[in-house]
């Protein structure tokens, strides 16, 4: 860098180029950037560890295992978490298609409780394409029958990931 003096005060030259400020979409998928992400990451014990498997005709699976920690009334599931979830199913759908996108809307109909102890199959696929915009559907399901499902909204981030809300 050389910082030298011209007419109007100091001149500042960079000797390599700079990072641009908002990383491109293949660079974010790359760098696994939702790492911390407390739905697919252990973050020590304290995220939900979430793996799901792309199926022959782009749907998405997962299973997750009802854990206690995660009840809100005793020996069920939080709606909570049943909606992180569902969330999360749906996310790993477009993300197994380099789409890195945020939720603008989710809809949750929750049809059975979740008991603790369970094992819920998780399943999630892309129903319709408007631009950036996707429409997706997600199922969970606990020894066969539908326990919610959900349908929600999803806006491709492509350059916006450092554009968070203003202060």
């Amino acid at each position: 860098m050389n910082h030298g003096n011209g007419k109007d005060g100091p001149r500042i030259t960079i000797d390599r180029p700079m990072r641009p400020i908002f990383p491109t979409r293949k660079e974010l998928i790359e760098s696994n950037f939702h790492q911390n992400c407390f739905a697919c990451s252990s973050n020590d014990g304290m995220g939900m560890g979430l793996k799901f498997y792309k199926h022959e005709d782009g749907a998405v699976f997962g299973n997750f295992f009802a854990d206690p920690k995660y009840e809100g009334y005793s020996g069920i599931i939080h709606g909570g978490i049943v909606a992180t979830l569902l969330d999360s199913a749906m996310t790993h759908c477009l993300l197994m298609k380099d789409i890195p996108a945020l939720t603008g809307r989710l809809s949750v109909k929750y049809s059975i409780p979740i008991r603790t102890g369970t094992v819920v199959k998780l399943e999630a696929r892309i129903v319709d394409q408007l631009h950036e915009m996707f429409i997706l559907e997600g199922r969970a399901s606990v020894d066969g029958k539908r326990v919610a499902s959900a349908e929600a909204k999803y806006r491709s981030m492509k350059r916006r990931v450092n554009q968070g809300a203003k202060k």
